[in-house]
């Protein structure tokens, strides 16, 4: 009966060891994992506070590039005004001179225009003026439109008809050569020069009112419109 109880004696202390064992290895295993992710979460925090430092560091950077980028493109693009086009110098000089009364320096541009071609219809120069004034006579007893190219790279020439349209023009070439005449035909270019007057001063309120007034006075109704001002200093061709 004593050795029973010894026994179960022993076995209690024996479980209550093994229990006690594993609970400390629990708490062991519990504190470790803690640390880990303590030590993760803080690596965390420094981490993401070093990308937000760079983040702003990079924005700010950024901003002064473009804040750089627009006060230089504000220097370089400032507008002036451009007004015509007229068909005369004389007009645009005399707005010029009108600005100028006004404290609104500006300068006169002449421009060139293409216009659509005229097709010339004609017979090649002869070897003398002689000879082209006894062809022309032949022509006009004949009763054909015609009279002497008298200077030119046709000169001593006969001309037979100027036409804007080119059909026509072909037609008149088909029918004097079917009445023995060995006509050409050649496209001429046609140009229009036509007057700009630009200010050489800034498009500002108090430039844009000085030139309004000019105009209302001279009763201009022309085209008005803005420009570089780097394009009238450097006298490139205008729009």
């Amino acid at each position: 009966m004593r050795w029973i109880f010894i026994s179960l004696l022993m076995l209690n202390g024996l479980v209550f060891a093994v229990q006690w064992l594993e609970l400390q290895k629990r708490e062991g295993l519990e504190e470790a994992r803690n640390r880990v992710a303590l030590s993760e979460t803080d690596a965390n925090r420094l981490t993401l506070l070093s990308e937000v430092d760079v983040k702003e560091e990079r924005a700010v950077v950024d901003l002064g590039i473009e804040k750089r980028s627009e006060t230089l493109a504000s220097k370089d693009e400032k507008f002036c005004l451009l007004m015509g086009p007229f068909e005369e110098d004389a007009q645009a000089q005399g707005l010029r001179m009108a600005l100028a009364k006004r404290s609104v320096e500006s300068v006169v541009f002449p421009k060139n225009i293409s216009l659509a071609p005229e097709y010339w219809v004609y017979l090649e120069p002869m070897e003398s003026r002689k000879t082209a004034i006894i062809k022309l006579r032949e022509l006009q007893v004949r009763k054909i439109d015609s009279y002497l190219i008298s200077q030119g790279e046709l000169r001593n020439g006969i001309s037979l008809g100027l036409f804007k349209n080119v059909d026509s023009a072909n037609r008149l070439l088909k029918q004097r050569i079917s009445e023995g005449y060995d006509a050409k035909i050649k496209e001429v270019p046609k140009e229009r020069l036509e007057y700009w007057v630009a200010t050489k001063d800034e498009a500002n309120l108090q430039t844009v009112a000085r030139v309004d007034r000019v105009l209302n006075e001279r009763n201009l109704n022309t085209n008005k419109r803005q420009i570089f001002c780097k394009s009238i200093a450097s006298g490139v061709e205008l729009p």
